[in-house]
């Protein structure tokens, strides 16, 4: 039997946080995430656990005694937020509704409430405490355990005193030691000044005890620590009074007034019925989503260890009848295994299925090099398998059909790598990638190693563990089936697991729509513009080598006979040494190895010397050769005679796409040599054009917007020039007299403000000094009030919300927006501004990307989509289409959102794309 103290002071906290970036809220407009999150982690705990005795421990609004012995204790901690507050008697029904019995005490914390209890009756019941506070790791023993929440509502990560040793190094008496050496700078309790943790920790280590250490004092070797100590003995002996926990609250409760009774009431229902938690609801009570799994299953996916069944199907007639399971199902996940992580070179090597959590089953394809839909590029796998033939005639057709959908980890990829082998999917409903980047767009990772480490406590077996550290060629055809099989069928599962996490969630957000009408939609789409893939003139990539090459050794003799000597240009050492120790330049900055030569730093240090304008071009050139002069043509896929870019969905917080494998949104656009390689990408065909499409100022439109500002407005609606409209209002001089450098600068900061961009920065780009950067900035507010007024608007929204969304609800949190840390702070502000601007143009192109390709789907035309790059697309067009596309494409783009001012969009046709920007 074990009783579940929970700290339910921590776990509402924790609670709000994890939604503070997209608040969940009622269609009444009550903010329901920290409640949300609160009952979410309390089923998972009933359902991980199902604890025979339970309580909820929260801190009493009084004082505490804590405060009478120090002041200032807990002093700097702000107040809870006025959202979290609100939600706190919500908290209060829920547990009631639960039956679960909620603790207080005046003048005492939620800890001392856990502690008492935890003491009282530990040599009665196993005690387990879920909580994520450190100061309740002094109470670890034998009999009383600590569960310390992970992330989302996994509740794994279980310490005794041994997990204690190897997280801290210390034994749980010395915890309070510990904190009262090093203090809490959270509580404000100040511990030793000068004593930190490695050093409080060798004491310890040491001496066993912080009385151990006061009576040996004069043992220390080191004077400063000694000194420290002898000085800070009242505040050590002060820090661990406040640190204690208490263990004798007057609390009138047994052991059986905690038992837990049935927790799905009528009162718990009726109470999510109110909060609008229909998935949960669903999951709980029955209803529309009665087929999905129990609540245990649904809240915390059990791990590996538990309920696992893998298995092998490995012949026609197995596959058959695992063929007419699926078509029954409703939702399976895909997950295939390849020769390549480049989906269209890929040769299929097997397709793992999921089927409910901890159920996957692997079957192995052979490759086969005469086979159609192959690429054979690779020898044949001696490992046995299913022969291609007869995967594409018992499973194609299941994989194919709308029903059961379809779920994956980048499914993309997948799709992509099962068309090439004659397997096209079908019925894609649900990609976890995406649903992470959506519910969490500045997660570090968002790949599936991470999500199931981080969010189900799992480590996954990696994909170097399948092969032996001397192995050259990583080809997972060569891995032993058993090891694929484990490998591959935990993909799926743990797919499957992280589906039914991200499901109810995006249900109950603000990014439903997003993820269901924009995001998952898109996928598809981008699925196929990679697998079209875009033409590239070789011959003309070849000459462009031949030139660039020229002019780059035409450079290097001109460098070496400016300086007067030869040497290894790319040598940042050397080039350091000749710019700064022999030529004497005067560098802008320094780094840990020395002066820097980057690219800001020379051209800082243009004029000083006639060999940096020299260098500046030679690593320009160098860049673009290797990049994508010489890069491309070896990228040209053999079967298609294209190249295929790989769209990364999931990797900028601000929502926008980017490309890699070849990267071709950094292609240059600024310089001559940079547009050149543009000439590169050319129609598909004789009679095929290309057309670009290209937002005009899209972003300075999306601000005008939001700010409202009625000035910027006016001058988007009477379509004027607007830097030049810009300039002539914050210079006072009609826009006629405006001349080119007042635009100029009028355009670097219309841009700017976009960026957050401050004083200093404007000096820097206008090379003019700080005051008069500052002059600049405000005039252009004073021109335009309503941008001011967003600009503080939305720092103020994003301090109390921790968060900024776009127009369509994509968020982005901003953890760091009141850290105390100036610098942080400042990025955070910058980035609070940016963010809805950049990310609501983000949303806008896809938009206008669905809407365009939909309607050339739907009139049934052959021009297709190939390329997105910022707030542009580029077509691949038959010139009898293309007057019809032109006006399609503006039609599709210009209309995408509506905005209180006009989105305009900049068109052109031509051979290549340079011709047609």
């Amino acid at each position: 039997m074990a009783l579940f103290l929970v700290d339910g002071h921590a776990l509402a906290y924790r609670s709000y946080f994890a939604f503070a970036g997209a608040p969940l809220r009622s269609s009444k407009g009550e903010e329901t995430g920290a409640v949300y999150g609160f009952l979410n982690t309390l089923l998972s705990l009933i359902g991980r656990y199902s604890p025979e005795y339970i309580a909820v421990a929260f801190d009493s609004a009084e004082r505490t005694f804590r405060h009478e012995q120090f002041e200032e204790y807990k002093a700097h901690r702000p107040a809870m937020p006025e959202s979290l507050v609100a939600q706190l008697p919500l908290m209060f029904d829920v547990l009631d509704a639960m039956g679960l019995v909620r603790l207080f005490a005046p003048g005492f914390e939620a800890d001392d409430i856990i502690a008492t209890l935890a003491r009282r009756w530990r040599n009665d019941v196993a005690v387990k405490i879920v909580s994520g506070d450190k100061d309740l790791l002094q109470l670890i023993d034998d009999r009383i355990h600590v569960i310390r929440p992970g992330k989302g509502a996994v509740l794994e990560n279980e310490l005794d005193a041994d997990g204690l040793a190897r997280l801290t190094g210390l034994l749980p008496g010395q915890f309070v030691d510990y904190l009262a050496l090093v203090g809490d700078a959270t509580d404000n309790v100040p511990g030793v000044r000068g004593i930190g943790e490695k050093t409080a920790l060798e004491l310890l280590t040491r001496f066993g005890s912080l009385d151990a250490i006061y009576r040996d004092l004069e043992s220390i070797e080191k004077p400063s620590v000694r000194r420290r100590l002898a000085q800070g003995r009242d505040a050590a002996l002060a820090s661990r009074a406040l640190v204690r926990l208490r263990d004798d609250v007057p609390l009138a409760i047994g052991l059986e007034d905690l038992a837990r009774g049935e927790h799905r009431t009528p009162a718990l229902e009726s109470i999510i019925d109110r909060l609008e938690f229909k998935r949960m609801r669903d999951q709980l009570f029955g209803g529309a989503a009665a087929r999905a799994p129990a609540p245990p299953e649904a809240v915390n996916p059990a791990p590996a260890a538990l309920r696992v069944r893998y298995t092998c199907v490995d012949s026609p007639a197995a596959l058959e009848t695992l063929a007419g399971d699926l078509a029954r199902r409703d939702e399976i996940v895909v997950d295939v295994e390849t020769s390549s992580i480049d989906p269209m070179r890929a040769i299929l090597a097997g397709i793992a299925i999921g089927t409910a959590p901890g159920e996957a089953c692997y079957i192995p394809v052979t490759s086969d090099l005469d086979e159609p839909g192959t690429l054979g590029l690779l020898p044949p796998s001696r490992a046995p398998g299913l022969a291609p033939a007869d995967v594409r005639r018992l499973l194609g057709p299941v994989l194919a059909a709308p029903r059961p959908g379809k779920i994956g980890q980048n499914i993309k990829y997948d799709a992509i790598a099962l068309a090439r082998a004659g397997l096209p999917l079908g019925g894609i409903v649900f990609d976890t990638m995406v649903a992470s980047y959506c519910l969490d767009a500045s997660r570090r990772s968002h790949g599936l190693d991470a999500l199931a480490k981080d969010l189900l406590g799992h480590d996954m077996i990696p994909f170097e563990a399948l092969f032996d550290r001397r192995a050259r060629e990583k080809d997972i055809r060569r891995v032993p089936l058993e090891r694929v099989l484990e490998y591959a069928c935990e993909d799926a599962d743990y797919t499957l697991r992280l589906k039914e996490m991200f499901a109810p969630l995006i249900e109950v957000s603000e990014v439903h729509s997003l993820f269901h009408d924009v995001e998952m939609p898109l996928s598809e789409l981008l699925t196929r513009m990679e697998m079209t893939g875009v033409r590239v003139d070789v011959d003309f990539l070849g000459e462009l080598a031949r030139r660039y090459g020229a002019r780059i050794a035409e450079l290097e003799e001109a460098v070496f006979a400016s300086v007067g000597e030869r040497f290894n240009i790319g040598s940042t050492q050397k080039l350091r040494e000749i710019l700064f120790d022999r030529l004497k330049l005067r560098p802008a900055r320094r780094t840990k190895t020395g002066y820097s030569t980057d690219a800001d730093v020379l051209e800082g240090l243009a004029g000083q010397h006639a060999v940096v304008e020299l260098l500046l071009e030679w690593r320009q050139l160098i860049k673009l050769k290797g990049t994508y002069v010489d890069a491309l043509p070896r990228l040209v896929h053999p079967g298609t005679g294209r190249v295929h870019t790989s769209y990364n969905q999931a990797v900028a917080s601000t929502g926008r796409l980017s490309s890699s494998d070849p990267n071709l949104q950094n292609i240059p656009i600024r310089t001559a040599e940079g547009r050149e390689i543009r000439r590169a990408f050319v129609a598909r065909a004789p009679g095929w054009a290309l057309l670009d499409a290209d937002y005009s100022q899209i972003e300075l439109r999306i601000l005008a917007h939001l700010s409202g500002d009625a000035a910027l407005q006016e001058a988007f609606r009477e379509g004027r020039d607007v830097h030049r409209a810009t300039a002539a209002r914050v210079m006072n001089v009609e826009p006629e007299q405006v001349t080119d450098e007042m635009r100029n600068r009028a355009k670097v900061v219309n841009f700017g403000i976009v960026y957050g961009m401050g004083a200093r920065g404007l000096a820097q780009s206008l090379g003019i000094d700080t005051a008069e950067a500052r002059r600049f900035i405000d005039d252009y507010f004073s021109s335009y009030p309503g941008v001011k007024r967003f600009i503080d608007d939305t720092v103020d929204t994003a301090r109390r919300d921790r968060a900024v969304s776009t127009l369509l609800g994509r968020m982005r949190r901003l953890p760091d927006i009141d850290s105390s840390n100036p610098g942080a702070r400042a990025f955070s502000e910058r980035v609070a501004v940016n963010t809805p601007v950049q990310g609501t143009a983000a949303d806008i192109i896809k938009l206008a990307m669905l809407s365009v390709d939909r309607e050339l789907r739907a009139r049934g035309l052959a021009s297709e989509l190939i390329l997105q790059v910022h707030d542009e697309l580029l077509l691949d067009v038959p010139a009898a289409e293309l007057a019809e596309v032109r006006e399609l494409v503006r039609e599709c783009m210009e209309s995408a959102m509506d905005l209180d001012v006009p989105l305009r969009v900049d068109m052109g046709t031509g051979d290549n794309w340079l011709e047609a920007h």
